[in-house]
């Protein structure tokens, strides 16, 4: 009875399936052969996948190519998103598609029971489920219309994320874009157009979208083929430059790192791998985006073509070029290697992404996004130095060859990124010795004061650039081991005098490298500051009207003044990193870099000489001449995020400028981790500043006890209340050490007492402000202290690691 209950299921369910198998007759849906053979209903709006190859590995990424134009939600037109090994697999009734998960792997075994112990212990991801609709010839049929209407890319959690507002995808908004649903023998692309709809929060979405409510983006699924296994993955090495992918190999000896590291970059084989120069079996060629209008045209295809001197440094001739993209090609495609001209709504960066075979780290698609309002911060930086339209004159030319020399230095700085190369911050100094550095145009100034633009921007591909490129691209000899030819590359890249340092040493707000630094010049940072506040200083005496064009409302002023002002921002930053700064290298044993070492104290003290100097009301003061010419916004000419904050209503604030620039020096001087090291390196080396020296500097210079009645005056005032706030949030700042904290509170009781002394007797705007001083450090003071205990430092794990269960069984 159970065996005849049985047979009847199965009878129903291959009657059933029969059934829907006759509802999808593939003779009335357009046909499009490929890589994934699909076809496609228009009227229905239907797309259906045939999966011929089930366990079967391959690619899927997923992009952005129409976007939602704002730079500060990071949804830019092109944007890349993952790439994932994937494979189809049936089980039931139903094909999952699977996420692969190679980031733990057993590469060194034969036994297939050891191999599955591996991949049984980490997880995969089922990413979409399809039902089967027809089966013929081995080849499954499936809907894959709903699969292609997600939000792949993840637009309403990024929205959602930015406080934008709660959005999700509609459906009966949504469709699959045909016109760019194309197949290909070894990539398959369906693009779809989807909604998202939602209740608008935030100014961003609100300043980019017609109808905020409704976002509306193209979304293209990609199913790639994977490369082949004649790509030899590199070794990673932290000296070399290279970004890189990494994974765990439970099969490696034990002794062995566990970790394996390989480099990012493309395939390139020499035809004749025994010559010293050849031709490569297939070179690597970029294509420019056509919608990219000139001179801008011009200037990225030279730029990106610089990098051909390096590949030919490496061994390879004819083996790189930037060309335009042929006509009608698709951007999205991971057959080209593109540069995109991207427009946002706002100044933002530009970036160098790829497609990459997660298994081996082989780029396979280099993909560069320019920013297309870049260049004109150089030209309004320049237009603030030259002041170029007195009585009417045209623009002075070299505005514009400053900015197409950065969007040069930009072009190759971007396909870096995609050749597998990270940021070198420690070059500039090096002679520009590579374009992966972030460069603020080096400008000079003669004694009658005329600027000299000749040299703001590099012309070429540096030193660093052609060692990192030999690194990642040269053919071993056949009679070295790889591992001992690219150890002596780097031996002999270092003896050159090059230092590779990169993001997190240069970003961290408590960076102490000497020569790591973004938008930064010199050798020595503090003469480099000295130096632009020279420049900075001349001009700002000089502007005038002529920093702008005839017929342009007289507030736009300040658009031109700002990055004048704050000319010198990055070389402050660069300039503190030297107190308490330790020169050190990415060393690695036995190898010829120098051994890290502190910074001498004539180092450090110089340093912060030239910053007091920075902050000082000298430098800080606008001439009364800029301030009598800067009137109230017009009507269409709001404020906005490039001028500076006001708080004197609708006028230009004089104080707002030179408030800025002493937030951020203090920022940078009472940074908890400077003032860390600065308290314990006295410990080690009595000859260096400690903290309480350090401060007792800082407030004879910022602290005074004799104010004069004036402009000057009153920026003293507010620097004064500058350093007692940074003073405050320091001494009681989680990260500061119990040191730090003492000398903090010490030293804001002995300004309370110095402020409380000068005020005596006194009745002015100046005695007033030492009473408010006075009075809000006692505040201070007087609060108990926060005795909820700051959480210790975490000791290392031990074992077992991540490990708190103690419910384990023990045998005694």
């Amino acid at each position: 009875m159970k065996k005849n209950f049985t047979l009847l299921l199965t009878l129903i369910f291959m009657v059933s399936f029969q059934i829907n198998a006759q509802t999808i007759d593939r003779s009335k849906l357009e046909k499009k052969e490929g890589f994934f053979t699909f076809f496609t209903d228009e009227d229905k709006g239907k797309i259906y996948l045939e999966i011929d190859k089930l366990d079967y590995e391959f690619l899927y990424v997923n992009s952005l190519p129409a976007g939602v134009g704002s730079n500060d939600l990071g949804l830019d037109k092109g944007q890349l998103g993952r790439t994932r090994v994937v494979e189809f697999r049936k089980a039931g009734n139903k094909i999952l598609l699977v996420h692969k998960n190679y980031d733990f792997r057993a590469s060194y075994t034969d036994n297939p029971d050891e191999a599955r112990s591996v991949q049984d212990a980490f997880a995969e991801s089922v990413i979409w489920g399809f039902e089967i609709a027809d089966l013929k010839d081995e080849k499954h049929l499936i809907d894959a219309t709903s699969f292609y209407l997600q939000d792949a890319h993840m637009v309403g959690e990024k929205l959602g994320n930015a406080k934008q507002g709660t959005y999700k995808p509609d459906a009966s908004r949504s469709a699959i874009h045909y016109p760019m649903t194309k197949n290909f023998p070894k990539n398959s692309e369906v693009e779809a157009i989807v909604t998202l709809t939602g209740t608008p929060s935030g100014a961003y979405i609100r300043s980019v979208t017609p109808s905020p409510e409704s976002v509306t983006v193209r979304q293209r699924h990609s199913f790639i083929e994977l490369p082949d296994d004649g790509y030899e993955p590199r070794e990673f090495d932290p000296r070399a430059g290279y970004f890189h992918i990494s994974y765990m190999d439970f099969t490696t000896s034990i002794g062995e790192p566990i970790v394996k590291k390989y480099i990012s970059r493309h395939r390139l084989e020499k035809k004749d791998p025994n010559a010293e120069i050849s031709e490569p079996v297939k070179p690597i060629v970029y294509y420019l985006d056509r919608g990219t209008p000139e001179p801008v045209r011009t200037a990225l295809l030279e730029g990106g073509n610089w990098w051909a001197e390096a590949f030919e440094a490496a061994g390879f001739k004819n083996a790189y070029r930037v060309e335009l993209m042929p006509e009608g090609a698709d951007m999205m495609d991971v057959r080209y290697n593109v540069i995109q001209w991207v427009h946002r709504s706002t100044r933002g960066w530009s970036y160098g992404s790829s497609i990459r075979d997660p298994r081996t780290g082989e780029i396979m698609k280099g993909h560069v996004s320019l920013g297309s309002l870049r260049v004109r911060q150089d030209y309004l930086i320049a237009q603030g130095l030259l002041q170029p339209f007195e009585d009417g004159k045209p623009a002075d030319p070299k505005m514009l060859e400053m900015a197409l020399a950065r969007l040069r230095q930009l072009s190759a700085h971007e396909i870096g990124h995609t050749i597998g190369l990270a940021h070198a911050y420690a070059s500039a100094p090096t002679d520009r010795a590579s374009v992966m550095d972030y460069p603020y145009p080096y400008i000079t100034m003669d004694d009658s004061g005329n600027l000299d633009f000749s040299k703001a921007y590099d012309d070429k591909i540096g030193e660093w650039d052609k060692w990192a490129i030999q690194y990642g691209y040269a053919t071993v000899p056949e009679d070295k081991e790889e591992k001992e030819f690219l150890s002596q590359m780097l031996e002999d890249t270092y003896a050159a005098g090059h230092t590779f340092i990169s993001d997190v040493d240069a970003r961290h707000p408590s960076g102490s490298h000497p020569k790591a630094h973004l938008w930064a010049n010199g050798d020595s940072a503090p003469e480099e500051l000295l130096r632009m506040m020279e420049i900075r200083k001349k001009r700002l005496e000089t502007f005038g009207r002529n920093a702008i064009e005839d017929g342009q409302p007289e507030a736009l002023l300040e658009e031109v003044l700002v990055p004048l002002y704050l000319m010198h921002r990055y070389q402050i930053e660069a300039t503190s990193k030297l107190i308490g700064g330790l020169d050190y290298t990415y060393k690695v044993k036995g190898d010829n870099q120098r051994t890290q070492s502190r910074l001498d104290a004539k180092t450090q003290n110089d340093a912060l000489e030239t910053l007091l100097k920075a902050i000082s009301p000298e430098n800080l003061t606008l001439p009364k001449s800029i301030i009598d010419i800067i009137p109230p916004r017009p009507m269409g000419y709001s404020r906005n995020r490039e001028t500076f904050p006001s708080r004197t209503g609708l006028n230009f604030d004089a104080l707002a400028p030179a408030e800025n620039v002493v937030d951020m020096t203090l920022d940078f001087l009472l940074e908890p981790g400077r003032a860390n090291r600065l308290a314990q390196q006295v410990a080690f080396d009595q000859n260096l500043p400690s903290f309480n020296s350090y401060l007792n500097k800082l407030s004879s210079n910022l602290i005074s006890s004799n104010i004069p009645e004036s402009y000057e005056g009153q920026v003293k005032l507010m620097t004064e209340n500058k350093l007692v706030d940074h003073l405050i949030k320091l001494a009681k700042h989680p990260g500061a050490s119990s040191v730090v904290k003492a000398d903090s509170r010490a030293k804001l009781e002995s300004i309370k007492t110095l402020k409380a002394e000068s005020a005596k007797n006194k009745n002015n705007s100046a005695a007033n402000h030492s009473n408010y001083l006075a009075a809000k450090i006692d505040a201070f003071l007087k609060l108990p202290e926060e005795l909820s205990t700051p959480a210790p430092i975490s000791v290392p794990d031990g074992a077992p690691i991540g490990s708190d269960d103690m419910s384990c069984d023990f045998e005694f």
